[in-house]
């Protein structure tokens, strides 16, 4: 059944209607493509996408793979995580409209989670080159010299930048084997401890009195993954998004831009990904507002797409639609009452 809501807000420059309701089932593709370097168009169709502007960044073969896309906050570059030169995965950087990648680590070690530190001058990761999994920062002007920021015994990975850039968030493998957010200063090394989470990604609000981190729960014991924000100093926890029923997991989250907007992505929540789409680690794209309201589905090929990552107003993404795993993006289409 159509569903219709009155209420209109905003994205970024756009006007994005949110219905909590599944929108109409489309084939693959939709929406107007703009044909530039590594892109491939798109068909129109009858029903209009929620998006527009497909782009393939990448085109890995297999058994290659990228993967954990990040973009500077112009929107210029991004860099990502991927085995298209090696066994195992290294760190590139991308000028989003270019061809040839720019390897920013090489070494036997398997190294992902690249975030672009918000002056645009730094990338922080999680590398195993140590024997576990811990984080580095690299400059991007002199990539062969890392900054070591974490170095214990515990598995620690997904970093991410405050708005100020003086410290970083991410997830510490406890000894019994749950996820834990950590906050940790940069310059000095000292953690704070949040409590239980994966996946960390901290608002872009430069006011530290506005600052949320949002984060992904742990799937134990039945319960299904779902997204959560907790402010920096441990207050304000609050689900933003979850399945009472525990049939589907909501994973992933990354702010948008304008600190309004979290994207995610679902896993088993779709039901046409379920009954005709590809086995993986997710289906959909989603958005909601940082208060819980107007839940909308932005992508819906049958093919897995997960870790989203805003690039100015498009929206990057890994996916599997021809197959293989590589990096896309879209611009969410402004829906109008």
């Amino acid at each position: 059944m159509k569903q219709t809501c009155p209420v209109v807000v905003g994205l970024f420059s756009l006007v994005l209607v949110a219905c909590h309701s599944h929108p109409p089932v489309r084939g693959e593709g939709g929406g107007e493509v703009t044909k530039g370097i590594d892109s491939e168009v798109i068909p129109e169709t009858v029903m209009m996408p929620a998006w527009e502007g497909l782009i393939q960044h990448t085109r890995i073969s297999p058994p290659g793979k990228a993967t954990h896309p990040c973009s500077s906050q112009d929107g210029t570059f991004f860099v990502y995580s991927s085995t298209e030169t090696s066994v195992t995965p290294q760190i590139f950087l991308r000028e989003t409209d270019g061809v040839v990648p720019t390897q920013l680590t090489n070494n036997r070690a398997e190294n992902i989670f690249p975030r672009i530190s918000p002056n645009g001058k730094k990338v922080a990761f999680s590398s195993n080159v140590s024997g576990n999994w811990d984080i580095y920062v690299l400059r991007l002007d002199a990539p062969a010299s890392w900054l070591t920021v974490t170095s214990g015994p515990r598995d620690e990975i997904a970093p991410s930048w405050s708005p100020d850039g003086k410290k970083l968030v991410y997830s510490s493998k406890s000894e019994r084997g749950y996820w834990r957010l950590v906050i940790v200063d940069v310059a000095t090394g000292i953690p704070t401890f949040l409590g239980a989470g994966l996946y960390p990604d901290w608002s872009p609000h430069p006011d530290s009195a506005d600052q949320w981190i949002a984060f992904q729960s742990q799937s134990q014991n039945g319960m299904k993954g779902s997204i959560w924000i907790v402010r920096p100093d441990g207050s304000g926890l609050r689900e933003l998004v979850a399945d009472r029923h525990r049939e589907w997991s909501a994973v992933n989250p990354r702010w948008a831009p304008d600190g309004k907007w979290i994207s995610y992505a679902t896993v088993k929540r779709s039901p046409e990904s379920v009954a005709y789409g590809q086995a993986g680690e997710a289906d959909d794209l989603w958005v909601v507002m940082s208060d819980g309201r107007y839940d909308t589905r932005i992508t819906d090929d049958l093919s897995p797409e997960w870790w989203p990552a805003w690039s100015a107003d498009r929206l990057l993404f890994v996916s599997k639609r021809e197959g293989i795993q590589n990096i896309f993006s879209v611009r969410p289409r402004p829906l109008v009452d």
